[in-house]
Parts: C-alpha cells; sequence; structure tokens
C-alpha cells in the first residue's frame, strides 16, 4: 500500500493476441482489487468489451470494501497495419500472412498506451504495471514511469522453467540432428527429454521470420522485475522456487485466479455445465482421464481437432 491512505494502484496491459491473457488478467485485476488494490485494465475495444463483462460478473464487483477496477480501451490501429478494422486478437486474423502486420499494429498500439499513460490518463500513476508477454514496449513505459513491472505468462511454472533452462544451457545446440533427443533435467528426478523439432518458437534462429521478434520478447522477460504465474506450488512440486532460483526474480503463483469468481468445489454453488462435468469426471477410473488444451491462439478445422 502507498502511503497511510491511499491504496497500491495496479496498471494491466494483458497481451492483446488471444483471449486466454485477456481473461485471467482480468481475473487477476479482481483478485488484486479484492485485497484493497486500485486496478486499472487497459486494452484495446474489443477485448475491453470482454474485460468489462468479466469484472461487472465478478463477486468483487459488487462488494462495499473492494477497491475500483476500471477498464479502458484504447483504439489498435488495424487499418494502419493493413489489417480489417476491428481486427484485434490473433484469432480475427485471416490466414497466418497476416501475423507480421499484427504486431506492427501491436507496436503502435503501445505507443498509443504509452501516450495515453504519460499524457491524457485522468487516474494518479501507477505503483506497479503487469504486462502480458508480448506486450514489450512496456519496458519503454515503465522506465519512464519508474514503476517495476512483472510479466504475465498463461502457461506454468514448470514450462517456463524448462524454457529458461534450454536458454542458459542450450542443449539442443549439441544434438546432431532435429529427431536426436537430449535431456532437460530441469526438475529432478522427473526425467524429460525433446528434440528440436519439439521445441517451441521461443528457440527459432533470430535470422529467421519472427526471430527478431521472438528475441525481443526474451529480452524483455529479462528486463521484467518479477514474473506472476497463474498457478500454485503444490500442482507443479516447487517449479516455481527453483524458477524463482534460475532467473534470479520474484515469481508470483497467483493461481487459479479464475477462482475469484468460483471460490468453492461446492456442487451447490456450481453451474449446472460445471456439475455435469464434475458427474462425468468423478464416474472415471483415477489416472484414466487427459486434460488436452490446444490454446486460443489458432483456429483448428474439425477434421485436424479429431
Amino acid at each position: 500500500m502507498e502511503g497511510a491512505t491511499k491504496p497500491a494502484h495496479f496498471v494491466l496491459f494483458p497481451w492483446t493476441g488471444t483471449i486466454s491473457h485477456v481473461i485471467p488478467m482480468t481475473d487477476l485485476g479482481c483478485l488484486l482489487a479484492s485485497h484493497g488494490a486500485e486496478v486499472t485494465i487497459i486494452t484495446t475495444p474489443v477485448n475491453a468489451a470482454i474485460a468489462q463483462s468479466r469484472v461487472d460478473r465478478a463477486p468483487v464487483s459488487r462488494s462495499h470494501g473492494a477497491a475500483a477496477i476500471t477498464v479502458t480501451a484504447v483504439p489498435f490501429p488495424a487499418a494502419d497495419a493493413g489489417l480489417p478494422e476491428g481486427c484485434e486478437r490473433m484469432d480475427m486474423l485471416r490466414s497466418q500472412d497476416e501475423v507480421p502486420r499484427y504486431f506492427v499494429a501491436n507496436r503502435a498500439f503501445g505507443e498509443a498506451v504509452a501516450r495515453y499513460c504519460l499524457g491524457e490518463a485522468p487516474r494518479r500513476r501507477p505503483s506497479c504495471i503487469i504486462s502480458g508477454m508480448c506486450q514489450t514496449w512496456v519496458l519503454g513505459l515503465a522506465r519512464e514511469l519508474g514503476v517495476p513491472y512483472y510479466v504475465f505468462h498463461g502457461f506454468g511454472a514448470f514450462a517456463l522453467l524448462c524454457i529458461e533452462y534450454l536458454y542458459k544451457h542450450r542443449p539442443h545446440e549439441a544434438v546432431a540432428s532435429d529427431d536426436e533427443l537430449f535431456d532437460v533435467p530441469a526438475l529432478p528426478p522427473f526425467q524429460l527429454r525433446l528434440s528440436r523439432r519439439q521445441l517451441p518458437p521461443h528457440f527459432m534462429p533470430v535470422t529467421s521470420v519472427g526471430g527478431k521478434a521472438l528475441q525481443g520478447i526474451r529480452d524483455f522477460d529479462v528486463a521484467a522485475d518479477g514474473i506472476v504465474v497463474n498457478t500454485f506450488d503444490e500442482l507443479e512440486s516447487g517449479s516455481a522456487a527453483l524458477l524463482a532460483e534460475a532467473t534470479g526474480k520474484k515469481v508470483v503463483a497467483v493461481g487459479s485466479v479464475s477462482l475469484c469468481r468460483s471460490p468453492s468445489l461446492d456442487p451447490q454453488s456450481m453451474s449446472s455445465d460445471a456439475r455435469r462435468c464434475m458427474a462425468w469426471l468423478d464416474a472415471k477410473e483415477p489416472t484414466s482421464v487427459v486434460y488436452v488444451s490446444f490454446g486460443s491462439a489458432g483456429r483448428m478445422p474439425p477434421a485436424q481437432l479429431m
């Protein structure tokens, strides 16, 4: 908290490219507000509508003890980058060829946000900024304001720990082919072996298409003051602590942020859909169900999904 009377003011910049970042970061804002913090969420108009609907339905928004949550929309310059008007997320792109244009528009969006925050915003300066992983322009804004910034990742601490290990030790560079397996001993005693073909896009060569942008995201992560992860320690066997040790940064496990709107697994408080899912799951044998998420960044044809 700041001083004796003013609450801390968190400004959140969700990664605009996917709903899977807008939703949990909005829930994170609701969680912060439930602890008395003032929260401002700044995003594009299309994403702002989603964020506002979640804020309006959150239990914290109806609590007299909660601080204010403000959702602010800053225009996204899609047309200036050669995209259709209103194309503000990557799932709205018509083809993969438009991905570079989207990142051009996102940089211009960052410039507009900086102008808003540095000169036009009526609200007081932030105490801390939390940003989505691809909003690399936030670094300059945070340094200009002289406030710490934390990066929010949409995947767990163990995946981040593996990525950190790969960046630092680069075992994938020592193998002879793309199919040869190498060890990633990030979390002993568990064994993890990968091939270069299985690596995430973080490890594309800088000289390849999109490689420079990915290096910029890595530089942004390295410069951050801390990492916010939507997880909890019991789920990932100490991964958050090991990630903090590996990066030298504060790692804050805040998950699951969705529980800010469903704090109980009591069947009486669940939706009908949730009750059906739990009944189906309870009817299955232990260790017989695998949960798979393909993410929200693209569109998968039904034939490919099957």
